[in-house]
């Protein structure tokens, strides 16, 4: 059977290489050939960043809460990014970047660092110290040890690692475990495709203790007891860099009503990132 030069994933590899700049080979001969072969992780997913170099990005995450008797809550946060590359070395990434979030205000563009192959973000100053914290989002612009952990040296589809996320995070709670299984690589674009899986337990990070649902018209406002939150989703990387992005998170927890009643409620969350040709701002 002759095989479909336009086949889905064809045209997946495809764009790839135009996003990250790769020469496309002549469709039908080295488009077919998916090496089946053990492959450098570096040269997948450790980003070779030089100055200049521009990204942008869309993102969302959106929310609901369920509670018997109750209205569904729904609602989501979006936006873009940009980023230009000013300064690189293996060490630390520094770039310009705006953010704007749907509804709000832009943002000013500002200076931030990369640091620890980007499970570090530090907001540069003009003053002797940068205030630098660890990059705790769901996704971003490149990968993340923090959230992804320290891969093998090569890589080839079907391996698994195991990743201890002992921080709360964006859409994750403390003492997170997690595995990551790599779906498949291209050699011809650099790109791999990993899948993570995880549950951690208690609060996301920055997350509100307290949660309003609504019924008959009425609000009311109760205490949090979270459970446990387990996620799954596709990431693919290319040279380093995030290309498309999903993850599901869901978690069942206790509501407590200031009269003592209390409920029980599932939550759950669907964050989206891809990237975006340059400027989105």
């Amino acid at each position: 059977m002759t095989k479909n030069p336009f086949s889905r994933t064809n045209v997946v590899r495809l764009g790839l290489m135009l996003a990250v700049g790769t020469q496309v080979p002549h469709i039908g001969h080295a488009v077919d050939r998916i090496e089946k072969v053990a492959a450098m992780a570096d040269d997948y997913l450790t980003p070779r960043f030089s100055v200049g170099q521009t990204y942008g990005n869309v993102f969302s995450i959106l929310s609901s809460r369920k509670a018997e008797g109750y209205d569904e809550y729904a609602g989501r946060d979006g936006g873009s990014a940009d980023y230009i590359v000013v300064s690189a070395s293996p060490a630390v990434w520094r770039f310009n970047s705006v953010v704007r979030y749907d509804g709000r205000p832009a943002g000013q563009h500002h200076e931030f660092e990369m640091r620890d192959r980007g499970s570090a973000s530090c907001q540069v100053s003009s003053g002797d110290k940068d205030k630098c914290k660890p990059h705790l989002d769901a996704s971003g612009l490149a990968y993340n040890p923090s959230l992804w952990g320290a891969p093998p040296k090569r890589l080839s589809a079907g391996m698994r690692w195991k990743v201890d996320i002992q921080q709360a995070w964006e859409l994750g709670g403390k003492g997170g475990t997690e595995t990551v299984t790599v779906v498949r690589i291209d050699p011809l674009t650099n790109s791999a495709t990993l899948m993570r899986e995880g549950s951690a337990e208690g609060f996301f990070n920055g997350e509100s203790s307290t949660v309003e649902l609504s019924r008959n018209g009425q609000t009311e406002s109760f205490d949090v007891t979270p459970g446990t939150s387990r996620w799954k989703g596709y990431t693919t990387f290319v040279r380093g860099v995030v290309f498309s992005n999903e993850l599901l998170v869901s978690r069942s927890d206790v509501l407590h009503a200031k009269d003592g009643k209390t409920l029980n409620s599932d939550t759950r969350c669907i964050m989206l990132l891809n990237a975006s040709p340059y400027p989105t701002l």
